[in-house]
């Protein structure tokens, strides 16, 4: 498995386990898909409130450093001027700390 690979199944894992939806994303005909679609469950928050589900796509990268190519910055670019919520993710502490801002009350 490559770098990138095990962040992504890291991160998969991690997310499963919190109860979201997690979907390989892949385009008919085009380029640049973030690597997954994440759909959050309604959840606690700090303060006892209930926090509306929440979609999210991923980009994995194989470390902290790597910057996304320009056609996937464009499509992430494109995603979050229609309210989209796009992460990069480059390492397992990035995919925790993801979990921990998704998750406040775990």
């Amino acid at each position: 498995m490559t770098p990138e690979g095990k962040i992504q199944a890291y991160g998969k894992k991690r997310l499963t386990e919190k109860g979201c939806l997690v979907r390989k994303l892949g385009y008919e005909g085009r380029r640049a898909a973030t690597d997954h679609l994440v759909l959050v469950p309604p959840r606690e928050s700090l303060w006892c409130d209930i926090l509306p589900a929440k979609t999210l796509f991923v980009e994995y990268k194989r470390d902290e450093d790597i910057v996304p190519d320009p056609h996937q910055l464009r499509e992430h670019e494109r995603i979050r001027q229609h309210g989209g919520d796009v992460r990069i993710i480059g390492s397992k502490a990035q995919v925790d700390a993801l979990v921990a801002e998704l998750f406040p009350c775990d």
